[in-house]
């Protein structure tokens, strides 16, 4: 089915209500059943309500994402961010019925972008299964990690990982989160980041946190390349 979906956007993340067609709760043994669930399963399932969020926004308001993902600073990332607020009837619910049915997706500012990106990435799977490989750097600098709020050796990781690790990177934005493809696909791409590391610097994060960031990171590599440099002398 699909609901209205109410977009609401502030400083610390994205909150999106899927509005129910009534207002009572559901009871009996169902409502017991949600109750005792496990947090995994819980995590999974407000990912997948965020992943489908963020298809919706791809999907109604693709031009202004990308100029949310293009931005450089986080005002402007901001001002973007509050156009793609609203009701957009195009959230499908994955369980419940016709009748009775809510749902809240809370997450950060860095996963919000890393869905969107990924998304976007989904649209155009072609370009992205073709990015050769490319030699490691000394030092990854990019614009746009201005407009991330994560920290800056994150960024510089994520952005190495989409350059050496394209093929792996582009096989662990195709797994569902949290499910046993998603895991096997971090086992090959864990050891990619582990390389693209500072000195010194411990890699940290949950699964979609560093899902996220190597997804901002492909996008960029195709959507806002680093122009070529002129040789020294000219």
């Amino acid at each position: 089915m699909k609901a209205r979906a109410l977009l609401l956007v502030s400083a610390i993340g994205l909150l999106c209500i899927a509005v129910p067609a009534a207002a009572e709760p559901p009871i009996g043994s169902r409502l017991g059943e949600r109750i005792e669930r496990d947090p995994m399963k819980k995590e999974r399932e407000s990912a997948l309500g965020a992943q489908e969020m963020a298809r919706c926004l791809v999907n109604k308001q693709g031009h202004t994402v990308r100029a949310f993902l293009a931005a450089l600073t986080l005002k402007d990332g901001a001002r973007l961010s509050s156009q793609m607020a609203g009701e957009h009837e195009c959230f499908s619910m994955t369980e419940g019925n016709d009748l009775v049915e809510g749902r809240m997706v809370t997450f950060p500012h860095d996963i919000y972008r890393g869905m969107l990106a990924e998304w976007l990435i989904k649209g155009d799977v072609a370009t992205y299964a073709i990015l050769p490989a490319l030699p490691r750097q000394l030092t990854y600098s990019r614009a746009w990690y201005a407009a991330t709020e994560r920290d800056a050796s994150v960024d510089e990781m994520a952005t190495c990982v989409s350059e050496i690790a394209p093929a792996e990177t582009l096989a662990l934005l195709k797994t569902e989160p949290y499910s046993d493809a998603e895991g096997a696909a971090f086992a090959a791409v864990v050891p990619h980041m582990g390389a693209c590391l500072r000195a010194g610097v411990k890699l940290t994060g949950n699964r979609q946190s560093l899902r996220a960031a190597v997804a901002d990171a492909l996008y960029q590599r195709v959507a806002n390349p680093v122009p070529p440099q002129s040789p020294q002398g000219h």
